[in-house]
């Protein structure tokens, strides 16, 4: 047969066949009937057995084999197990010897590969991590690219959850981000949600404190980050096995979470922390450079003058407005009276001196997050919710009122106030188009102005010819009352 090239002498008698020179080599023979007639000494040393012992002996109790060794498949090698006395098995590859020059019987010589298959298993491990580690440094280099063209926070959420979904297989994965309001999922699937209890803190609100990659191998891990209640109740209630969470940080603050969620146990190697920190890294420098994008772009957008928002950026804030929720949302159209004075006789410095005051006496009249801008020239636009019309008309004195206080900076005889159109919409309205309000409001604002100035002018959208409110002291003759003196509460008075 193929393996038997060449006789050695240190198997057998004079005159039996030998095995050829191979490191671990052991020879048993054996009758027609599979039962051991004689061993070599390398069979006795790796059994435990003493030649007497084995010879007599079915082969199946010394060897097992995967495949037969008779048959077509005589001269085949095959792999086997070598049993010992002790019970310790040695994995083995045999090959049977031509029948016919043994004189009927079968010589199998045996080849230890034990450390071959040590060997073997090892580099199979070493092989799988290294694929392992070759995948997830591809999905890190895909993921980098990714996140490098990413133009919102959304996205940043949305590509993190496909690429960690991918990166640990995990069932689940959902992305939570730090807002002014709390911390909020913004992507993916928490299946942990519907089982939450009551009045507990927000889902990913313990990664984002934690500051470090959390791991649960199982669900009673869970209770060891939150033991009341029991986190593993909650995870056995939505069918989680395991999870890894980690937060995202940027510049040492947490501003959000990753994790993922395995409906089946799950073991973590050594590399699964770090691959969370630098998927959750990647994130957190995408979202810190999409957040200082968006800074600079604000802050290119904002009057020079009086650091308010210029008409393009409140524009996108009175449209951030009206999609929120409001019941009733008015405009305030603000054209300052006798302000080309001041510019022709103080010289621009002060006009521009004279702007940012009334610019912060505007801005103290309506709360922080109600929409104010500067129109250009010395016009203003404020967007806010209220309550009612009249809580519209209401705020609309006021911002008058506090306009035409006197200015420390202006001779006496120079005085500021302000023309007001005012137009209100309501949420029953319908669709709420940006251009249709401010043309609105100031097409009133243009009939306070017609009307002598320092007058407020309300009109609606249906409304086609603006009301005056004749408020003033140079309409009336007196002092105008504001909300304070009448006993009504600004609905703005709590501004923050």
């Amino acid at each position: 047969m193929g393996i038997i090239q060449h006789a050695h002498p240190s198997f057998g008698a004079p005159g039996d066949l030998v095995l050829p020179r191979l490191t671990s080599c052991g020879l048993i023979t054996v009758d027609a009937h599979a039962v051991v007639v004689g061993v070599n000494a390398t069979i006795v040393d790796w059994t435990g057995s003493t030649r007497a012992d084995l010879i007599g002996r079915p082969l199946e109790t010394v060897l097992s084999l995967r495949l037969p060794i008779d048959g077509p498949a005589v001269f085949r090698p095959t792999d086997a197990t070598l049993h010992s006395d002790s019970g310790i098995v040695r994995p083995v590859l045999i090959g049977a010897l031509d029948e016919e020059a043994t004189g009927g019987r079968m010589q199998i010589a045996v080849y230890d590969v034990a450390d071959r298959s040590v060997f073997a298993l090892g580099l199979q491990g070493a092989e799988a991590k290294t694929e392992r580690g070759r995948r997830r440094l591809q999905i890190l280099l895909n993921a980098a690219v990714g996140f490098g063209a990413i133009r919102t926070e959304l996205e940043a959420a949305e590509l993190l959850v496909d690429v960690a979904q991918r990166a640990f297989a995990a069932t689940f994965v959902s992305v939570h981000l730090r807002d002014h309001g709390g911390l909020e999922q913004v992507a993916g699937v928490n299946p942990l949600v519907p089982h939450w209890p009551s009045g507990f803190r927000a889902p990913g609100a313990f990664t984002l404190a934690s500051g470090a990659v959390l791991v649960v191998r199982t669900p009673e891990d869970a209770d060891l980050y939150v033991p009341d209640p029991p986190m593993s109740a909650v995870y056995r209630a939505a069918g989680i096995e395991a999870a890894i969470a980690s937060p995202i940080r940027s510049k040492g603050e947490s501003i959000g979470s990753m994790v993922c969620f395995f409906d089946h146990p799950r073991e973590f190697d050594e590399e699964a922390v770090p691959l969370a920190e630098a998927l959750t890294n990647q994130a957190a420098q995408a979202i810190a450079r999409v957040r200082l994008e968006e800074s600079l772009r604000r802050a290119a957008m904002h009057d020079e003058v009086t650091g308010l928002p210029s008409r393009r950026l409140f524009e996108e804030d009175v449209t951030g407005a009206i999609l929120g929720d409001f019941e009733v949302l008015t405009v305030l159209f603000i054209d300052l009276d006798g302000f080309k004075a001041v510019n022709d006789r103080l010289g621009h410095p002060a006009g521009d001196a004279l702007l940012r005051e009334v610019g912060q006496r505007l801005r103290g009249e309506i709360r922080e997050r109600d929409v104010l801008g500067r129109f250009g020239g010395d016009e203003f636009i404020a967007v806010a919710a209220v309550e009612s019309p009249n809580a519209a008309e209401i705020l609309a004195e006021r911002v008058r009122a506090t306009v035409a206080r006197p200015y420390d900076e202006l001779p006496v005889d120079l005085t500021i106030t302000a023309s007001i159109g005012v137009v209100t919409v309501t949420h029953a309205d319908g669709p709420i188009i940006v251009d249709h309000l401010v043309r609105a409001a100031d097409h009133a604002m243009y009939e306070a102005k017609l009307a002598g100035g320092d007058q407020v002018a309300t009109t609606d959208l249906r409304r086609a010819t603006p009301r005056v409110a004749h408020t003033s002291e140079q309409e009336q003759g007196d002092v105008v009352p504001d909300a304070h003196t009448v006993g009504l509460a600004h609905p703005m008075s709590s501004a923050s």
